[in-house]
């Protein structure tokens, strides 16, 4: 007997849209809780919400506000205002739920991957000083403040797969420490000092009805799981060998039960100075190929070949993106600028075209100590970035049922890089994606607990 045929969905006229439960949500605003006014090298301390009943957070819908004044003249680097974070650590009852060093790196790299030049020089620009765009990011005026609105995002509740609130009404509240990054990473130019008033996290709270929270208390059984994605920083020093080949070993340390990718980011140890782009100038460092070794067996199988234009090291990098045949994909890290005025090109917006390095994608050693300008001046940074995928087929980086990366738990993760002739010192950072489960159950402690 065959199936019945089925009705196209602008016919199912009894299925419509069924009214949420009871609730409120508001906008709240929490101050640090160990002080008011900061500098560049402290730490701001936020204690989100607990002991509110029935109240949830949207991580979708929390943002960093601050208000800086800069000592000196110069700029903020490609991520703009995402650049002065350099880290970000996560903690209830004394326990580490989250730690990120190097924060602000890998929000350049993903909004180097993720955004387009128009995102950074209209919204990007408004909310965190990413300018112009693809080269450099907005200029400080000494003793002139200026507010920041950067989104809060790369910790695990932001990152929560699927989507889900997180509730506040745990028994001890979960708290952030949010470290500032020295002006000398943090800005380019003669800025000798970064002054940070009303700085503060605004998120938008709801609310539900006691009735309302007892039907999802008696649905989840008092116990509140999150799964959700997280990143973890590994670092090493590179040192190059003049004149001759280079193989790099290290070993990534990471014990995870779901390791998912690693991002892998050079950056010239040239360019960490005041006057350099500390945080967005990456280098290819004549990297020829590499691979990751998880207890000696190598992934992928055979290593990934860096060469001409790093057509197949990039290619990893979507997959591990899992945006390989997402040919809307938007990105600003590769923008084809040329090196002299006859040869302008624009990188897709009316007024932005600056000059630089054509496709710093595949810069071997770029300078990164100029941003580029419309009158002459010849952008010299480096844009690029790789990555190794660690999911089998199963989920694809997309089910909303399981996920499938590999298990590292009392293993031994190495990263292996060959580099031809010419790689220069470099800090290599690798940024570890893998899953955890975030817990809170309301019938035992009462308290977050995380499992990797």
């Amino acid at each position: 007997m065959s199936a019945p045929d089925a009705l196209a969905e602008s016919l199912m006229y009894p299925d419509t849209k069924r009214r949420a439960v009871a609730s409120r949500s508001y906008r709240t605003k929490i101050s640090p809780n160990n002080g008011q006014t900061f500098s560049a090298g402290q730490v701001v301390n936020i204690d989100m919400p607990s002991n509110l009943a029935g109240t949830y957070v949207n991580w979708n819908q929390c943002y960093l506000k601050f208000k800086v004044t800069s000592t000196g003249a110069g700029r903020l680097d490609r991520c703009g205002a995402a650049g002065l974070i350099s880290r970000v650590s996560c903690f209830t009852s004394g326990a580490q739920i989250f730690d990120l060093p190097n924060w602000n790196v890998l929000m350049t790299i993903l909004m180097d991957t993720d955004s387009s030049p128009a995102y950074k020089a209209g919204i990007g620009n408004v909310l965190m000083g990413t300018l112009g765009g693809v080269q450099a990011g907005e200029t400080l005026t000494a003793g002139t403040a200026r507010t920041f609105c950067v989104p809060f995002a790369l910790h695990p509740f932001a990152m929560s797969t699927p989507h889900r609130l997180m509730p506040c009404f745990s028994q001890a509240p979960v708290q952030f420490k949010i470290s500032l990054e020295s002006a000398t990473l943090a800005t380019v130019g003669t800025i000798s000092a970064l002054n940070y008033t009303e700085v503060e996290l605004v998120c938008i709270m709801t609310e539900l009805s006691p009735g309302a929270q007892a039907q999802v208390d008696q649905m989840s059984g008092g116990m509140y799981n999150i799964l959700a994605s997280s990143y973890q920083n590994v670092g090493t020093t590179m040192v190059g060998v003049a004149g001759s080949a280079n193989t790099v070993t290290a070993n990534l340390g990471l014990s995870v039960s779901s390791l998912e990718r690693v991002i892998v980011c050079h950056r010239p140890t040239d360019t960490l100075v005041a006057l350099g782009y500390s945080l967005g100038n990456r280098t290819k460092n004549f990297l020829s190929e590499y691979s990751i070794l998880i207890n000696g067996e190598m992934f992928p199988a055979r290593s990934i070949v860096v060469e001409n234009k790093g057509a197949e090291a990039l290619a990893e990098y979507l997959l591990s993106d899992h945006s390989l045949v997402n040919f809307d994909k938007q990105s600003s890290f590769n923008i084809a600028v040329r090196g002299t005025t006859a040869e302008l090109k624009s990188n897709g917006l009316d007024g932005q075209s600056v000059n630089g390095i054509l496709e710093p994608f595949k810069n071997d050693d770029p300078a990164g100590l100029e941003a580029g300008t419309t009158t002459g001046a010849i952008s010299n940074i480096g844009s690029f970035i790789t990555a190794v995928e660690l999911e089998t087929g199963l989920s694809d980086g997309k089910s909303q049922r399981i996920y499938s990366g590999i298990s590292t738990i009392s293993s031994t993760v190495n990263y292996r890089g060959i580099y031809s002739a010419g790689s220069a010192n470099a800090q290599i950072d690798f940024f570890a994606m893998f899953t955890v489960l975030l817990s809170l159950n309301m019938r035992g402690t009462g308290v977050w607990a995380i499992s990797v």
